[in-house]
């Protein structure tokens, strides 16, 4: 998940306002998955956070700067350890085949 590129072919479809560790939604550090075919990319500006990979039971401090795949369907959530941080997530999506 974390050292991958993200994968040939896919359409951008948005991204977050930058959040710190005050504006970060508290879904984000709940368990949550992107949908089938949805990726993110996780940028870490300033600061850190640990990201936990619920499916492979892991738990990794990124520290500015930095930028994580998440993988669709993947569950995962971040966790705030004190701090300055700024993050943002960008997201792309598969492309449909015909």
């Amino acid at each position: 998940m974390k050292g991958l590129p993200l994968p040939d072919g896919l359409t951008p479809k948005g991204k977050t306002p930058v959040f710190d560790q005050d504006t970060l939604p508290a879904a984000l550090c709940r368990e949550h998955a992107l949908g089938p075919k949805r990726w993110g990319q996780l940028h870490i500006l300033e600061g850190s956070v640990t990201f936990v990979d619920l499916l492979q039971g892991t738990e990794e401090e990124l520290a500015a700067p930095r930028v994580i795949v998440i993988e669709p369907e993947s569950p995962h959530r971040l966790a705030l350890h004190g701090g300055n941080l700024r993050c943002r997530i960008e997201f792309f999506e598969e492309r449909a085949t015909p």
